[in-house]
């Protein structure tokens, strides 16, 4: 299980990516996760309910929220090997906790292809924190958590040494709505989340967040905002959410007439 910890993101235009990128590179290391070079494409993804109960917990602003997410790394080209996860995300009273099962990629595929059974064979495999895990989301696969989007995006990360701080860049974030096999930087995603000039700055703290960086942010003007890539794709692109937009939209032109 991950550490508790306090997340801040910020939306920030293109020269702000290049600004704080060059600073914040000038502070900490390069994440050792992902090699040497620190950059990655991602792919994710993610399972809701078929009335998509795990957005409208967090627009109602539960202080208790789950939700599965499936993710691969890497590249089969690039320095980065592929690597896949299996991963429970719990807002548990304002603290993002996530509970992570490495597995091969091949596992991850399948499982997000719908075969649970995958996960009930490694059951033995793993140790108690990986059962945990896995009993989590059958549960929640039992509960009607189904496939509800694919995202991917370029990651640029870095990280203080004692790993109480990681700041990480995410560029290029697209998604769709249907849900092939989960290829290692599979290109075909068409949907942007938000515009190709845009990128998410996340900054995840164990602890205070160091003083020089709350000072250049003051000193930059860079606005903390709440940003969630799931919910921002499900709005933009999930046909479920919309026609739920827009059921309630004529509800409430019907009352008024």
């Amino acid at each position: 299980m991950s550490a508790s910890r306090t997340e801040y993101k910020f939306l920030i235009d293109e020269e702000q990516y290049h600004q704080w990128k060059d600073e914040i590179s000038q502070r900490l290391a390069v994440d050792d996760n992902p090699g040497n070079s620190g950059d990655y494409p991602i792919l994710s993804q993610y399972f809701d309910t078929a009335d998509r109960d795990c957005y409208w917990e967090k627009q109602r602003r539960f202080r208790s929220r789950r939700k599965i997410r499936v993710r691969v790394y890497g590249s089969e080209t690039a320095q980065i090997p592929p690597a896949g996860f299996l991963e429970v995300k719990h807002k548990l009273n304002g603290l993002g906790v996530k509970r992570r099962l490495p597995m091969p990629v091949e596992t991850a595929q399948a499982f997000a292809l719908g075969d649970d059974e995958v996960l009930r064979g490694m059951h033995d495999q793993v140790g108690r924190a990986g059962r945990i895990v896995i009993d989590e989301v059958l549960g929640m696969r039992a509960a009607g958590h189904i496939p509800s989007i694919q995202i991917r995006y370029d990651r640029n990360a870095f990280s203080s040494p004692d790993g109480t701080l990681r700041i990480t860049f995410d560029t290029l974030l697209r998604c769709r709505t249907s849900f092939p096999r989960l290829i290692p930087d599979d290109q075909g995603f068409s949907n942007l989340i938000i515009p190709e000039d845009q990128s998410i700055m996340e900054i995840k703290s164990i602890g205070p967040v160091p003083y020089w960086l709350r000072q250049r942010a003051g000193e930059t003007g860079l606005s903390r905002r709440s940003f969630s890539k799931y919910c921002t794709s499900l709005e933009k692109h999930d046909p479920v959410l919309r026609g739920q937009f827009q059921a309630a939209k004529d509800a409430r032109a019907s009352s008024a007439a």
